[in-house]
């Protein structure tokens, strides 16, 4: 999956957010009193945090897949060799 084009202004708060963790990040967006000194900031971190989100999403989507896929494969496997 590609990463969004990235506005120069807003690559330093994903430098910042990529080093905080998505945990912090999700905190610091839950504080109101971040609001004021930093409006830029907090749209900044939303969008990192959703697009960090809809990428961890698709590799637990791919996960999935393959486990289903791997479970797939053991099972004829099993039905040929007649369990």
């Amino acid at each position: 999956m590609r990463e969004p084009a990235i506005p120069l202004q807003s690559e330093a708060c994903w430098r910042q957010c990529e080093q905080l963790g998505v945990s912090r990040v999700r905190l610091l967006l839950a504080r109101e009193d971040l609001a004021e000194p930093f409006p830029g900031w907090r749209s900044d971190a939303r969008e990192w945090l959703d697009a960090r989100l809809a990428r961890q999403g698709v590799y637990a989507f791919r996960g999935v897949l393959g486990a289903i896929a791997a479970l797939g494969a053991l099972i004829v496997a099993l039905a040929w060799w007649g369990w």
